[in-house]
């Protein structure tokens, strides 16, 4: 009696050949999406966490700017007197064609926040757009930079200051703060919340049309809230097809208003604002008196 032996058909193993490749391909394109779809979400995640590392950091400054200590102007190492430091509280340029940090569609602003919160040193503190290096991968694009310096006009030694040095005065010199930074505004407000402008110590030719640095002397102890932009974008593309954005920040004619045509890339604007401290002064009306008593810095924290 012979065995009979039970095999698969050609029929039947080209049928498995396929449904095993139908699943290969399906495992494939699952892990495909599922991997584009993390790529995406870790970018989005990263711009958001450097961006609002970014605006804590501003809106620290921003509530420190114009603040002098009590001894300083007697002390300091620059030899300050009151007039000089009543030029500089805070500084804003304005986004202009001509100007070289106004970023890549030319529309950003730069700032400067002024303060010393000792005897003898002084702190500037800019804030503005610069230009990856032309060798670099991310050519023609910016970042958002902070530089930090002490006494930036120099030491006096009749007040018993060292000389003034790189590694002592240069406390963050131009540091890469937000990477692919698309719009960076800056708008001081009143108290009544109109734009003020200009209020600049680094003066554009958009400034100086409207007053420049003798006009700004008069508008920096009126602001009383600055409101902030930052536009960032994705470091690589995460979108399937172009997109058309339209970026519109603060207020026109002083804020942006910036379109771009399309591509793949994911754009997000962050937003603070920021009451100064140190600047203008709230000024309430007792209910008991009707006379005008002033706020403490309470009021702004």
């Amino acid at each position: 009696m012979k065995n009979k032996t039970q095999g698969f058909t050609l029929a039947e193993i080209l049928v498995a050949i396929v449904i095993g490749m139908i699943s290969i391909a399906a495992a494939f394109s699952a892990y495909n999406y599922f991997s584009k779809s993390y790529a995406s979400v870790s970018q989005k995640a990263s711009i958001s966490k450097s961006a609002r590392e970014a605006l804590s950091l501003i809106a620290s400054d921003l509530r420190n700017t114009g603040y002098y200590h009590v001894d300083f102007e007697s002390k300091n190492c620059m030899k300050w007197n009151a007039n000089n430091m009543n030029q500089y509280l805070i500084g804003i340029t304005h986004g202009d064609k001509r100007n070289q940090r106004a970023g890549k569609h030319k529309q950003s602003d730069s700032f400067q926040a002024y303060y010393s919160k000792s005897a003898k040193d002084h702190k500037r503190i800019k804030y503005e757009l610069k230009k990856y290096q032309d060798n670099s991968p991310d050519k023609g694009e910016y970042y958002l930079m902070r530089d930090v310096t002490l006494n930036f006009v120099g030491h006096d030694p009749s007040r018993g200051c060292p000389s003034w040095s790189r590694n002592y005065n240069m406390v963050a010199d131009e540091i890469l703060l937000v990477p692919y930074v698309e719009d960076f505004q800056i708008i001081p407000k009143d108290k009544e919340g109109n734009v003020i402008f200009p209020v600049c110590t680094s003066c554009s030719n958009l400034e100086n049309a409207s007053g420049g640095q003798s006009k700004s002397i008069q508008n920096m102890p009126k602001v009383h809230t600055v409101d902030v932009y930052l536009t960032v974008r994705s470091p690589k593309e995460t979108f399937k097809n172009d997109r058309k954005i339209n970026i519109q920040n603060g207020e026109s004619p002083y804020g942006s208003n910036i379109t771009i045509s399309g591509d793949k890339y994911h754009r997000e604007t962050f937003f603070v604002s920021v009451h100064t401290r140190n600047l203008a002064t709230p000024v309430v009306v007792s209910e008991q008196t009707g006379e005008s008593i002033s706020q403490t810095s309470s009021y702004n924290k």
